[in-house]
């Protein structure tokens, strides 16, 4: 059996449309910049997103205060070989911050903070400028889906709906299959694709590991959701809706200005030499993502490479199945471009013991998603 049939089969087979199903079947979508790409083919890549073209640059001039260090040879302009060296500037300002007896003559605690903040308005203004955020739209209430859906968004869109036809509500609980999502992208796509499919709510109906104060501007009244509804969406990376305040965190999917991005900057993870995942957001969203790996049934990874440079993120997602004694009963799909074999020691360097794991438990598809999906879909 394929990797589509394989899980065509075990969806219908814990579906809720079958009466003596009586339990949860936890899947777990953990998605990457591949997926984002899918979705929207202008999405960019991390060498694009974290590459600042002199163009680009100019362009800001009047409104940043980095000029003069961005534009300096060895920093991420085209020029040079970014994101490598998005990451040298990232690590030369944290570690500065971590480390007082290290800064520079003329940087300070506050001076790196600000231009750490800077940094991350000017990658959500790069994103912006590269592709367009699908902002909330507050007439509406809602994520709005493409007027005119590509093929690829219009496959992913019915896929999700059929995979919510599979759960439903008894007595307060969920039975059947219940999707959930871990994503390393900063966007709204996920969002996108939960306000248009199945309870189609996603402020309300997605539990995000915080609880933000305030959402789009006003109070946050979903202090306590209702268990079998609510979507789990993670931002292990953070995402650019995400801010700080006084006392936690708020979440606005409205448009912002760029003084409005440097101000309140987007609490997200940029790629440095050194990743600093112990900040309060990281800290609270991590033994969530653990807990919903270990309590899925089936883990779906799209879209992501398991490059051996994200240690962590490795060992994050190796909590679906730590070891051969978690592993019973659980399934792991691996959809990529990249060749099988190459798919196979992806897996291989993850999870340790997979040449000791039951073959049956593991499916790789090299291939596109949608390529995927399709298949799923044709039963």
């Amino acid at each position: 059996m394929d990797a589509a049939q394989a899980f065509r089969s075990l969806i219908e087979s814990r579906s809720s449309q079958h009466d003596g199903v009586n339990g949860i079947s936890n899947v777990t979508f953990f998605v990457g910049a591949g997926f984002s790409k899918t979705w929207d083919a202008q999405s960019p890549t991390g060498n694009e997103l974290f590459t600042f073209p002199k163009d680009f640059l100019q362009s800001l001039a009047a409104n940043i205060e980095l000029d003069d260090l961005l534009a300096t040879p060895g920093y991420p302009s085209i020029d040079d070989a970014a994101p490598a060296t998005f990451k040298e500037l990232l690590y030369n300002l944290s570690m500065q911050l971590k480390y007082p007896g290290i800064r520079t003559r003329y940087m300070d605690e506050r001076g790196i903070t600000f231009a750490i903040n800077e940094i991350k308005a000017i990658v959500q203004h790069r994103f912006e400028s590269l592709t367009t955020l699908n902002h909330y739209d507050e007439m509406r209430n809602q994520f709005l889906a493409p007027r005119s859906p590509t093929a690829n968004q219009q496959s992913i869109l019915t896929f999700f709906d059929w995979l919510s036809s599979h759960q439903k509500e008894h007595n307060g609980s969920t039975l059947g299959v219940h999707t959930d999502f871990i994503s390393t992208n900063y966007d709204y796509v996920v969002e996108t694709i939960l306000d248009n499919t199945g309870e189609r709510n996603a402020l309300r109906n997605t539990y995000r590991g915080i609880t933000p104060t305030l959402v789009n501007g006003a109070r946050n009244t979903n202090i306590v959701q209702d268990h079998w509804s609510i979507n789990t969406l993670l931002k292990i990376n953070g995402g650019f809706e995400i801010t700080t305040n006084d006392v936690g965190y708020d979440i606005d999917y409205r448009p912002r200005t760029f003084d409005a991005m440097r101000t309140y900057p987007a609490e997200i993870m940029m790629p440095s030499k050194e990743q600093n995942y112990v900040n309060p957001y990281f800290s609270a969203v991590f033994p969530k993502a653990v807990r919903l790996l270990q309590e899925s049934k089936i883990l779906v990874i799209v879209g992501y490479i398991l490059s051996e440079e994200d240690a962590l993120l490795r060992f994050l997602i190796r909590q679906f199945a730590e070891d051969l004694r978690d592993v019973h009963g659980k399934h792991i799909f691996y959809i990529d471009y990249t060749a099988p074999e190459i798919l196979e020691q992806r897996l291989q360097g993850c999870f340790r013991y997979l040449n000791r794991m039951d073959s049956n438990n593991i499916y790789t598809a090299s291939g596109g998603f949608v390529e995927w999906i399709d298949a799923v879909m044709r039963g």
